[in-house]
C-alpha cells in the first residue's frame, strides 16, 4: 500500500474528532497560535494542544500542524510536504 493521501488524513481526522480542517484553523486562532493569518505558535505548543485538548495521536496532530502551516503560508513548511499535500488533495 502507498502512503496515505492528504485527503485521507483529513477525512480520518474529521471522523475521529468531528472537526474539519477549517475548524482546526479557527480553533488555532482562538488559542492564539495563529494571528493575522500567520502561525505564531511553536510546534511543541501546537502538538501539546492537539494531543491533550483534542485527543489526537502524534501523527494526526502533526498532520493538523502541517495543514495550519500550509494554510498560513508558513515558510517553515518544507517543499517536500507542500508537494505531497498539493498532489494528494490539498487545495489552497
Amino acid at each position: 500500500m502507498g502512503r496515505p493521501t492528504f485527503k485521507a488524513y483529513a477525512v480520518n481526522i474529521e471522523a475521529k474528532t468531528g472537526k474539519s480542517l477549517d475548524d482546526f484553523w479557527r480553533l488555532a486562532g482562538e488559542k492564539g497560535f495563529v494571528k493575522r493569518r500567520k502561525v505564531v505558535g511553536r510546534h511543541a505548543e501546537l502538538l501539546e494542544w492537539l494531543k491533550s485538548d483534542i485527543g489526537l495521536g502524534h501523527v494526526h496532530a502533526n498532520f493538523v500542524i502541517m495543514y495550519i502551516r500550509l494554510r498560513g503560508k508558513d515558510p517553515k513548511i518544507s517543499t517536500h510536504m507542500k508537494t505531497w499535500a498539493n498532489s494528494t488533495g490539498y487545495a489552497e
